[in-house]
């Protein structure tokens, strides 16, 4: 009997077609659009890496020092020193990421599902056109989703995995879990839950504990050069950047309709006077009164953001008509059902769905809160994608459950 291919050698087969298509991508829109970001968040990310690479300040063109969490704009300023053309390098940079991203999504999955399982995942996660529009997109969404496929499958080892991988497991929890904090604020109540399902899952309490106090380590070590360099700059740590404010407001006040508009910030001249953090602060409080003074809106706004974030198809209206529309409308709907038969086909593996479905969870009602859109849904569209591909796992229940118990039995 001939042995399998090993899955590192296929999932480079997923890497090289998933690069492939973005790298297309990437280079048809730098040929038809040039250099210019297309949204206000990726000119605000290159502004940020373009001053600290000619300034030496890590500060927006308005003046803002934490406008952002550091870690997308400093993967942007590896290449900012290269002037327009290094905007092509990174948007391929985040090709390759986008592609890393598929290879890790075949390999968990081979390991977690079998070898089937992992070619659906790998090749959903290759073909899902989200995924290789946002390659050319300097926002967070392609750098995120790679921290975040990678944080899971860490997490799914040392909950699951061998005694071999298990240590390197709990280092990958920790330095992926920092870096999602530092690269995305809202992350943050997702890797402390991440923490405690672990803590859960594990019968040896006391090793529990100890893992979590390396993740605690690690993320506060991560985040003190930002907060003591924001405390310096700022007069306040802002551990979380001095974004949070506005994006609430934008999300809450009464000019909310659950996309994103910050107009508003040029009709309140009673902003200008105010520091960064004060701005942050004052405009946090005005859109929790705004929250505590009507529930109902709260709710009904969350309903909108909601079917915002899942749209089928795209929320702008320019993309939801055509073949995009329908291209759009027809994966996720062949994604969703896929899903929805794995979630069934292995309800026995109930440690690998908690851990691919927190994120999803997490995320969704996060932006029923903030602001509800399409883009939110890019990072965490690999674990659906996964659960999809556990719909086709050699038997109903399948899965290395044996596995799973044995693990159980020896905790």
């Amino acid at each position: 009997m001939s042995r399998r291919p090993p899955r590192a050698a296929l999932g480079w087969t997923v890497f090289g077609v998933a690069f492939l298509l973005r790298a297309a991508w990437v280079l048809y829109r730098w040929s038809t659009s040039g250099p210019e970001p297309e949204f206000s968040d990726g000119q605000l990310h290159l502004d940020l890496a373009t001053n600290l690479i000619e300034r030496g300040e890590f500060v927006s063109d308005d003046g803002h020092y934490a406008a952002r969490m550091p870690l997308y704009p400093l993967f942007l300023a590896s290449c900012a020193w290269l002037g327009p053309a290094g905007v092509l390098v990174a948007r391929l940079a985040q090709a390759a990421i986008g592609a890393l991203t598929a290879w890790v999504a075949f390999v968990f999955c081979d390991a977690a599902l079998g070898r089937r399982p992992a070619w659906v995942a790998g090749a959903s996660v290759c073909f899902d056109p989200y995924a290789i529009f946002f390659a050319n997109l300097l926002l967070t969404e392609v750098l995120f989703t790679l921290i975040g496929v990678g944080l899971v499958a860490c997490a799914w080892h040392v909950a699951d995995g061998g005694d071999r991988v298990r240590r390197i497991a709990v280092g990958g929890v920790a330095a992926l879990g920092a870096a999602a904090v530092m690269t995305r604020p809202s992350a943050v109540g997702w890797v402390l839950l991440l923490w405690l399902v672990l803590g859960w899952m594990d019968r040896n309490r006391r090793r529990a504990a100890w893992r979590s106090a390396i993740y605690a380590v690690t993320l506060a070590a991560a985040l003190l050069p930002w907060g003591l360099r924001n405390r310096a700059a700022l007069g306040s740590f802002a551990w979380l950047s001095t974004n949070g404010g506005v994006t609430l407001y934008d999300a809450q006040g009464p000019q909310a309709d659950g996309s994103s508009n910050q107009a508003f910030l040029d009709e309140m001249p009673e902003l200008g006077g105010l520091s960064e953090v004060e701005q942050d602060r004052r405009l946090r409080d005005l859109a929790l009164a705004e929250m505590k003074r009507d529930g109902v809106r709260v709710l009904q706004l969350a309903c909108v953001k909601f079917l915002r974030t899942w749209s089928p198809v795209p929320n702008v209206a320019d993309y939801r008509g055509g073949a995009t529309g329908l291209a759009s409308a027809v994966f996720m709907a062949l994604v969703v059902i896929a899903a929805s038969i794995g979630i069934v086909r292995t309800r026995k593996r109930t440690r690998l769905h908690a851990l691919l479905w927190l994120p999803i969870v997490y995320f969704t009602l996060l932006h029923c809160i903030y602001i509800g859109s399409l883009r939110y849904r890019v990072p965490l569209m690999p674990f659906l994608e996964i659960t999809a591909a556990a719909a086709f796992v050699a038997s109903a229940g399948s899965g290395r459950v044996e596995s799973e118990n044995q693990v159980l039995a020896e905790r």
